[in-house]
């Protein structure tokens, strides 16, 4: 009984690791099917981050005096403010 049990349990364990086998090279095809279908697309390199450009400092005074007639801002204060958002875009 015990021999029978044992044979019994070989056999499924053999289904099982070529069950296994056969689900592992479906997913190395799926992923490899993957990669090649995402590299065609578009709007996967479109999704790379790029650096962002900022407008002169003086340009930047310019527009905020346009849109706040009385801010109190500086050119130094643009060029500070510039200069911190390209130490925060740096740091992503």
């Amino acid at each position: 009984m015990a021999n029978k049990q044992l044979a019994e349990w070989d056999k499924e364990l053999n289904q099982l690791h070529e069950r296994n086998g056969d689900l592992g090279l479906e997913v190395q095809n799926l992923k490899e099917e993957l990669a090649t279908v995402t590299s065609d697309r578009p709007e996967s390199k479109k999704s790379v981050p790029t650096v962002a450009e900022f407008p002169e400092p003086a340009d930047l005074l310019n527009q905020l005096k346009a849109r706040r007639k009385k801010s109190g801002a500086s050119l130094a204060d643009m060029e500070a403010v510039l200069e911190i958002l390209s130490y925060l875009e740096e740091q992503d």
